[in-house]
């Protein structure tokens, strides 16, 4: 995909277009597919041709190889469900087990509700930090689900103690990771 350097040249088609505002802001706008299967314009915006070029063509490879943008705003849960079946179980079936349970387990409960266009840094990193710290009976209510008579720890405000390990909010934050940047939520 060479592209041509002299001004007025037409770009191919399915690579978008590129122009700059009368504020000096360079603009790049192309059809994607969305999550319902049809084609949506979409734009990035940068302060040089090059950022726009490069954003453009990463919002149009995504698409090309299946990941879309989404159609309406999605929460978190949403598109983390979306991203397990259309993306994960489809390219790799053996990692989907592994992800659903991680879903499932931490991401859904912790950050599920959250819209997806909201979701800020400084959530994500407190997520990790109760993720890490809190007591997994307290935090999952595990010991309040049993019987009084079974009842023996956090129930009986007396915290266990018992944490995730650390692979484990490792693994959490890598499946976060990897279904942000695949799909529609990755930034342009």
């Amino acid at each position: 995909m060479a592209e041509d350097k002299r001004k007025g040249r037409k770009r191919s088609n399915g690579q978008g277009s590129v122009y700059q505002r009368k504020d000096g802001m360079w603009v790049g706008a192309a059809y994607v597919l969305t999550t319902t299967g049809h084609r949506k314009r979409i734009t990035v915006s940068g302060k040089t041709k090059a950022i726009v070029d490069r954003k453009l063509r990463e919002a149009i490879t995504r698409s090309d190889r299946g990941v879309p943008v989404a159609a309406e705003s999605w929460t978190l849960g949403q598109y983390l469900e979306y991203w397990l079946e259309n993306v994960v179980r489809m390219r790799r079936p053996k990692t989907y087990q592994g992800y659903e349970g991680v879903v499932r387990r931490y991401l859904m409960p912790g950050l599920g509700k959250k819209k997806l266009v909201q979701l800020k840094a400084p959530e994500v990193k407190a997520f990790f930090t109760r993720l890490e710290s809190d007591c997994r009976c307290c935090s999952d209510g595990i010991d309040a689900a049993r019987t009084p008579k079974n009842q023996r720890c956090c129930a009986l405000g007396q915290c266990c103690g018992k944490r995730l390990s650390v692979r484990t909010v490792q693994f959490v934050h890598a499946v976060l990771r990897n279904a942000l940047q695949q799909g529609p939520c990755a930034r342009n």
